[in-house]
């Protein structure tokens, strides 16, 4: 019959064997760690030829810091010439400095005074930059008149221009304006009292256009003539070399000054 010896309890022995089982398993777990480890470094062995064949054991990449990019010194400062100059054509593109090109206006108001057109309030149709043509009426001081017209600009930048121009007054009496040009030696003619004529002149004029207004200076020459009434020309002592003694007709080429303006709508 087994003794038991004093101090010991029936329970210490299956301790011992717990104690001994959980060294066991902590020597293996210990030795099983450098045994995986050798294996991944051992060599793999060809089955043909039985000669071991290195294994390349690939290595894991470190994150690499930035490098800068391989950019010759001389491409920065040129890139950032480029960036500045288109900067800076973007900058005058939109300065609020710059005036923005001009909007062509097509139809204005015209007041004109001439040697032979009188006084003209007309209306200006600009189909073009270069064209104009304009049409109106006023007075010559003694009778109401129309007149039409167009003028040329070919050399906008210069300013010269060509114009054109054709009316015709009616019947009035232009003795007054004789004798203005005259003098008091003058004397009425009754040929004058219902006089009318009709005109064409051809100037050659320089005009500047600020904004919405346009001034301009003409001269050039201008043709005249109207027919006076055959049977009074008898009465008359001394007829003017423009006047046909015949049928009473008068053809008369005279100089011809005019300035204006014009304002765009």
């Amino acid at each position: 019959m087994p003794t038991t010896s004093p101090g010991c309890s029936r329970g210490e022995p299956r301790r011992n064997r717990r104690t001994v089982a959980a060294t066991h398993w902590l020597l293996a777990a210990a030795f099983a760690v450098p045994a995986v480890a050798a294996a991944e470094e051992l060599p793999a062995i060809d089955a043909a030829s039985g000669v071991a064949q290195p294994v390349a054991v690939q290595a894991t990449p470190e994150p690499s810091e930035p490098t800068a990019t391989n950019t010759p010194a001389s491409a920065a400062p040129a890139s950032a010439a480029i960036d500045a100059s288109q900067r800076g054509s973007t900058f005058d593109e939109l300065s609020p400095f710059e005036e923005p090109p001009r909007r062509l206006r097509h139809l204005g108001l015209m007041f004109d005074l001439g040697t032979m057109g009188g006084g003209m309030m007309s209306l200006v149709y600009r189909p073009m930059p270069w064209l104009r043509v304009h049409g109106g009426g006023g007075t010559n001081g003694a009778s109401p008149g129309l007149k039409l017209g167009a003028v040329v600009a070919p050399w906008q930048d210069t300013g010269w221009s060509f114009s054109l121009d054709g009316g015709h007054f009616f019947p009035g009496n232009v003795n007054g304006l004789f004798a203005a040009f005259a003098g008091s030696d003058y004397d009425d003619s009754h040929l004058l009292e219902r006089f009318d004529y009709d005109f064409v002149t051809l100037q050659l004029g320089w005009e500047i256009e600020r904004n919405d207004l346009l001034f301009f200076a003409r001269g050039g020459v201008g043709l005249l003539w109207t027919q006076l009434p055959s049977e009074d020309l008898g009465r008359v002592s001394n007829l003017s070399a423009f006047v046909d003694p015949t049928d009473g007709s008068v053809r008369a080429l005279l100089p011809s000054v005019s300035i204006g303006m014009i304002g765009f709508l």
